[in-house]
């Protein structure tokens, strides 16, 4: 079958809330009853013929086309299918994702991945703040699932993450992977000020060494460690867009913290020569 294909109509004036189209929502709906739909837009509720034009059938895999920041939500509450967006979107992209895959090939907003518990989503550009962490009021971030940019992103990458993992191959902003609870964060590029600050589980990887850390990080020395052969290895092995972890061996620089917390994170920041030529 052919994707169901959703494609701009208009250039959005006001926020659109595209929560609804989902694989969960429009199964089992014809395209009649699908264009009938209402989104949010701005304060109203708009029917989705005027915004969209519809074309496909298969609600299972979804693609948006024309995409723009304007478009908020995308696959909220999502549990499986696939959602590919060509284009950029706006905030809490793949909030309360369950299941499934998102691609974005363009920019995200701020608050990626807020409440994930599981699926993946997969940023061809850059996003902003809040990458997999909670919102105000939040216990915890993201529960599970994997997050990956290839571009950058802001700041508070990971904010009180509970589980999961977070790959940028960019630059991360400042206090990446503050107050983590667990779960695993890679910055292939430089992070900025206090990663780490008030984590009390997990593990901060760091492909090259900041400009500062705190002083609540103990340093443990150069060591070999195994748990990075073995991630390097599963991750290789996930897909091509991952080939650049063949190159990188076990040995790291290990600081443990935050010790004004319990001292259980921990920040390896990879040796140079890790990247064999």
């Amino acid at each position: 079958m052919n994707p169901l294909i959703f494609t701009l109509k208009i250039q959005p004036e006001f926020i659109l809330d595209v929560a609804q189209l989902t694989p969960d929502n429009l199964a089992g709906l014809n395209k009649t009853e699908i264009k009938s739909l209402k989104l949010p837009y701005g304060k109203n509720m708009v029917p989705l013929d005027t915004l969209f034009s519809v074309t496909g059938t298969d609600s299972n895999n979804i693609q948006i086309n024309r995409s723009c920041e304007k478009l908020v939500a995308v696959g909220r509450y999502m549990t499986h299918g696939t959602i590919n967006v060509n284009g950029n979107v706006g905030k809490i992209l793949g909030s309360y994702l369950h299941g499934g895959t998102i691609t974005i090939n363009g920019n995200a907003g701020s608050w990626v991945g807020n409440n994930m518990s599981g699926g993946r989503i997969d940023i061809n550009g850059n996003a902003g703040d809040h990458v997999g962490a909670g919102k105000p009021g939040d216990t915890f971030g993201m529960t599970d699932g994997i997050i990956k940019i290839t571009g950058s992103a802001g700041d508070r990458v990971g904010d009180r993450m509970r589980r999961g993992m977070i790959i940028i191959y960019g630059k991360a902003g400042d206090y990446c992977g503050s107050r983590m609870h667990a779960g695993t964060i890679i910055v292939l590029d430089k992070a900025g000020k206090n990663s780490g600050a008030g984590m009390r589980r997990g593990t901060i990887i760091l492909a090259k060494k900041p400009s500062h850390i705190a002083a609540t990080f103990k340093s443990n020395g150069n060591l070999k460690i195994q748990f990075l052969r073995l991630l390097f290895t599963q991750l290789s092995n996930m897909g091509n867009e991952f080939s650049i972890f063949k190159e990188f061996g076990p040995e790291a620089h290990r600081l443990s913290g935050d010790l004004a917390r319990n001292g259980k994170g921990e920040i390896l920041i990879l040796h140079t020569l890790n990247l064999r030529n």
